[in-house]
């Protein structure tokens, strides 16, 4: 994804959204019908030969349908900004299109679980928080749902593609610098300014609110949900690592795909393999479809032609 275009030599170097959520909202009807079943088309990469020096992989494309009451969407720490000044500008990129993705998915009878970790504060009496705090302990309750997962043993076939040791952060260090002193002078820390999700991204009363991996779970299992689609940033971090992200729920055994198009990563160009930041997200990408999950686009979403993919889920 190219950065978004600032128009000219002008920056702004703080980027914040107020909370969506405090406006209680209303959803548009799905001509398609409510609860049709909808496919999609799951992008892997599977396997073919190994030499002595790599192992060699084709993509494989299989269809399904999936029911939307056993779907949900897990939308990963879109955040209404970040200490990363690129990072926020694809963010702002990326919010559009995947509200229209949502708005689709929830009007199919998609449930959809905002995550913005850190930020329950602003939607304490929200409905869909209290939705997540109110739905009974599972009784399958994984012993580890509250921590991060960082490994799971599909990842010890592959060499993982990208250097993220410097944290990721690809900004020009003058606009960084700017960026970080104009979070400093709003009273946000500058290595954790988020408070809320972005507001692009609608909130409804009757979507889940929730940070906790626990809480998260609860919710699946009260509804049945076995589908999840995943959303959000960053991929090769949050998406993967956080109590209710990719690894995890792999590890648990949902049925789960990225979505790849609604995603970003967290790499710097001036790291290995030094590809371009686009470049960069894409590698990880296709690291998750061999090793993790597989990845759909949204506009399986968007175009919705009830039945034509597959058996039903």
């Amino acid at each position: 994804m190219s950065p978004m275009n600032m128009g000219g030599s002008m920056h702004r170097f703080i980027f914040l959204f107020a909370p969506a959520s405090l406006i209680l909202l209303t959803p548009a009807v799905n001509a398609a019908g409510k609860d049709s079943p909808f496919p999609v088309h799951k992008q892997t990469s599977v396997p073919v030969a190994t030499t002595e020096k790599e192992q060699q992989f084709k993509l494989v494309i299989t269809g399904e349908n999936w029911t939307p009451a056993k779907t949900a969407i897990v939308v990963c720490d879109m955040w209404d900004t970040h200490h990363c000044y690129n990072a926020v500008k694809r963010v702002v990129e990326i919010a559009p299109r995947m509200n229209e993705v949502l708005e689709k998915s929830r009007a199919m009878g998609v449930l959809i679980i905002h995550a913005p970790s850190s930020c329950m504060e602003p939607y304490k009496d929200h409905p869909a928080r209290q939705r997540a705090k109110a739905a009974p302990t599972a009784k399958n309750m994984p012993k580890d749902i509250g921590v991060w997962c960082h490994r799971i043993p599909s990842e010890e076939k592959g060499t993982y593609p990208i250097d993220q040791s410097d944290g990721g952060c690809d900004s020009d260090p003058i606009d960084q610098k700017k960026h970080r002193e104009s979070l400093i002078k709003l009273g946000r820390n500058p290595d954790a300014p988020w408070k809320s999700q972005i507001a692009v991204l609608k909130i409804y009363d009757q979507n889940v609110i929730s940070d906790s991996g626990a809480e998260i779970w609860n919710v699946m299992e009260q509804r049945g949900i076995t589908n999840v689609i995943v959303v959000g940033v960053h991929t090769n971090m949050c998406v993967l690592g956080r109590p209710f992200g990719i690894r995890q729920l792999v590890k648990l055994g949902k049925n789960v795909v990225l979505a790849r198009d609604l995603t970003d990563a967290m790499y710097d160009p001036r790291q290995p393999p030094f590809v371009s930041h686009t470049r960069g997200t894409e590698l990880v990408v296709e690291h998750i479809e061999k090793h993790w999950c597989p990845s759909i686009l949204g506009e399986d979403l968007t175009r919705v032609v009830p039945g034509s993919a597959g058996p039903a889920e």
